[in-house]
């Protein structure tokens, strides 16, 4: 009998282990092996320990013979019969754990062995499912890029490759559970053309991620990778990149170019730059603020910025850029101790953006009695604070605090968000759900999604018979910029006008002359404070009368003229960064030296104008 209940035993340990296997995440799975090790050690000392001594009166034998048996356990070999009557197992219950004891020494010996074959099996399996649909590649793999392969995964699209120098066995049955697969090791990194010909790139569109918390190693990854894809035929065109850095810098190292070849599209972000805009999508300027039936602001925007590092100087930009409307003013205090170690790039490379617009620096913390008095003394007017320290917690103990305090002088239509590495978060008052925007998502990484609006709207304005997508690739980064810039707006106005999307998208879009005259005025006004926080300044009378002096030579000597007389982008000025009320002369001086009717105040409305357009045109994109 002991023989028929140790083999059920086993056959039952081995079915257990299968089960458990195929449903368990591993890294619990792993845990839950070592848990069940651990105890029958234990048990196997007490039940074996004490049975040999009550059966020998021997303490030598019983200390040579306990561990051996122990040991053997995990064999699924047991010796009940020599502590059979013994006081351990003298009583159902004693019994019962025993060969409980015995089920889970021969179940963890069961499930390691499965474990690590069948991790095998199913790494091999991952592998191979990852050679259909589309490819997404990411380098490193951290929690955020976890998180993106995800959310790649579940679009049913494409398959996920994870790829880094060296990675956990635990891990990589963690990602092959979640259905992604990872190669590893210094061929991969490196890209050898034996690693990469294992995903059968061939024609399928490969997008790739890199996430490596070393900035560097990301492009030295990209340019490995670029060279791959070059020795293996892949066309350009279906390629596309994304990485952290200056796209100034770094989309012209990578992206394929008459020259050279490269990825058919380099997608360069800056963290502080995306968080800042996640700002502005969970809590937009214009939605804090009241408009007359014309489209004038009935009130000002007043925020608080708190830190003045990478993350407060791009929320400073941005909010400047998507709180200017016509009748309406601005001011934003910044609170930080470190601000002339901070600030130095800022004031040097957008020299007009702190002369321009009302922005206060103030040194102190917002930990302190001077901030809360602050604060305290424009409860009435504030819209916003933006918590932006560059540390986590610092982060977490001021915006709460700034909650209670809110909430208990009943200000909690202010809102306090936290802005950092990971993106933005947002609760409303004490005790309600902390609302989330997380920047490492399809939704901020991926051209197609992040860029969907811009890349519509940009083509409104490009007349070429080429795709759109063709349109936003031959765009230089700053017109990039501007165009995204340009279509985040275009709530604004809807919110302005009092009309909604879906009124503008049937059709229902006939502001009245003085509406449009307001609207196209905010227009300037957004556009003068995109160009002002991106470092442009105004363009001098004497550097518009040369580049009209230039213009004039080309068109005489018909040669072709690429010359713009109102302006500059190498050295980053524009004539039309200035008033509204300026624009009309402006205007006059440039329709004299090129003989055709320019009208820049028009050309702002007309951009009010194709409201319906533009908004139809991101629909289609979207669809």
């Amino acid at each position: 009998m002991t023989l028929d209940l140790s083999s059920v035993l086993l056959g039952g340990a081995v079915i257990v282990a299968v089960l458990l296997t195929m449903t368990l995440r591993p890294s619990f799975f792993s845990k839950l092996v070592v848990a069940c090790t651990i105890i029958s050690v234990c048990g196997g000392l007490f039940f074996y320990g004490f049975g040999f001594y009550a059966a020998t009166r021997s303490l030598p034998l019983t200390v040579l013979r306990t561990p051996v048996t122990v040991f053997r356990m995990f064999m699924g070999i047991n010796e009940f019969s020599a502590i059979e009557g013994t006081w351990p197992v003298s009583a159902v219950p004693g019994v019962l754990i025993f060969w409980l004891l015995h089920l889970l020494a021969f179940f963890s010996v069961a499930s390691a062995a499965m474990n690590t074959l069948g991790a095998e099996a199913v790494r091999q399996m991952r592998f191979l499912l990852s050679r259909r649909g589309d490819l997404t590649l990411i380098y490193g793999i951290n929690d955020k890029a976890i998180a993106l392969g995800q959310e790649c995964l579940a679009t049913g699209k494409s398959s996920v490759v994870f790829i880094t120098e060296n990675v956990s066995a635990t891990m990589v049955s963690d990602l092959n559970y979640m259905g992604m697969s990872v190669m590893a090791g210094i061929p991969a990194v490196n890209c050898h053309d034996k690693v990469m010909r294992r995903l059968h790139p061939g024609d399928r569109t490969i997008t790739v991620y890199a996430l490596h918390e070393d900035s560097d190693k990301n492009l030295l990854f990209a340019m490995h990778l670029r060279e791959s894809l070059e020795h293996l035929g892949i066309q350009p065109k279906n390629t596309r990149i994304t990485l952290q850095g200056t796209e100034d810098i770094i989309a012209s190292l990578l992206q394929v170019s008459r020259e050279q070849y490269g990825f058919g599209y380099v997608n360069v972000y800056d963290a502080s730059d995306l968080t800042a805009r996640a700002l502005i999508r969970m809590c937009p300027p214009w939605e804090s603020v009241a408009f007359t039936p014309d489209g004038l602001a009935k009130e000002g925007y007043e925020c608080v910025i708190v830190g003045f590092g990478s993350h407060g100087q791009a929320v400073l930009k941005q909010l400047v850029s998507n709180a200017q409307f016509a009748g309406g003013s601005f001011l934003a205090t910044v609170f930080s101790k470190h601000t002339d170690q901070e600030a130095g790039y800022l004031k040097t490379d957008s020299p007009e953006l702190l002369k321009r617009y009302d922005i206060r620096i103030v040194d102190a913390d917002a930990r302190g009695s001077e901030f809360y008095g602050f604060v305290q003394q424009r409860l009435s007017t504030l819209k916003l604070i933006a918590v932006c320290t560059g540390d986590e917690e610092t982060n977490r103990e001021i915006s709460d605090n700034l909650i209670l305090f809110l909430q208990r002088r009943h200000a909690e239509n202010i809102c306090v968000v936290r802005c950092g590495d990971m993106g933005v978060r947002y609760q409303e008052r004490v005790g309600s759900p902390i609302l989330t925007m997380d920047i490492y998502t399809r939704a901020f990484l991926s051209a197609e999604d992040a860029d969907r609006d811009a890349i519509a709207l940009n083509a409104v304005y490009d007349d070429s018979d080429k795709s759109d997508w063709e349109k936003w690739i031959a765009c230089d980064s700053f017109s990039k910029m501007s165009s995204r810039a340009s279509a985040e707006f275009l709530p604004a106005f809807i919110r302005a006008s009092g009309s909604t999307r879906e009124e503008i998208l049937s059709g229902n879009w006939h502001p009245s002359d003085k509406m449009l005259l307001n609207l196209g005025q905010t227009e300037h006004l957004r556009w003068n404070a995109f160009h002002f926080a991106n470092g442009y300044s105004p363009m001098t009378r004497e550097e518009f009368e040369a580049n009209a002096s230039a213009w004039r030579r080309c068109r005489e000597t018909g040669l072709p003229c690429n010359i713009r007389i109102a302006k500059n982008p190498e050295r980053r000025t524009h004539a039309c960064l200035v008033s509204w009320d300026e624009l009309d002369e402006l205007s006059a001086r440039e329709s004299a030296v090129t003989g055709q009717d320019v009208n820049y105040k028009q050309y702002d409305i007309n951009n009010i104008l194709a409201l319906p357009k533009l908004l139809r045109s991101g629909e289609e994109s979207a669809g």
